[in-house]
């Protein structure tokens, strides 16, 4: 049976954002070599385990050009914008659903950053409708975020840093666009 595990972050909720963005990573038996691999660019970048916007710019950028280098990433990363409404959890289940449906798992594991307990039933409902697949949905703590969640994470950050016209951010967003490492939806 092929599970699939999708690790899913936003941004955008905060007052002075423009657009609500939702990052997707999907994964499944690359999973543990991933990790490592994720976890030792962000030691070298020096990046560590600090989220986007806790992170020096000189790091974030270190961390992302190592990655664009990151071959086993192509067709696993997926990012979908939405207008800046409040319907958060819809807009996370839709673009969690659109990422999922790239492929065709028999089970489906989603860690969603920030999800509260008292929410996954909710989430869950979401994308039952699209998936029609066994599905398990997981909060991911704060405290307990992993190299995934931070990947994620790193792409929604980039995606609102080159929609604020940071010629860099819009460089990279079209070169990892290019080299398949990223998806929009």
């Amino acid at each position: 049976m092929a599970t699939l595990f999708a690790y899913v972050d936003e941004s955008g909720q905060d007052v002075k954002a423009l657009f609500f963005v939702v990052s997707v990573l999907v994964v499944s038996s690359e999973r543990d070599a991933l990790t490592k691999e994720l976890e030792q660019i962000e030691q070298e970048s020096k990046k560590d385990n600090r989220k986007w916007h806790r992170a020096d710019y000189r790091y974030r950028r270190d961390y992302i050009e190592r990655v664009s280098n990151l071959d086993k990433l192509k067709n696993k990363i997926f990012f979908k914008k939405f207008p800046k409404l409040k319907k958060y959890m819809e807009f996370t289940a839709t673009a969690t659903a659109d990422a999922l449906r790239q492929r065709r798992p028999d089970r489906v594991v989603v860690y969603v950053d920030g999800l509260p307990k008292g929410q996954i039933p909710a989430f869950k409902r979401q994308l039952k409708p699209s998936l029609k697949k066994p599905t398990k949905v997981q909060g991911v703590r704060k405290e307990e975020n992993n190299a995934f969640i931070r990947l994620v994470d790193a792409i929604c950050g980039l995606v609102r840093d080159a929609s604020e016209d940071n010629e860099w951010a819009k460089d990279m967003v079209r070169r990892l666009k290019r080299r398949g490492l990223i998806t929009e939806l």
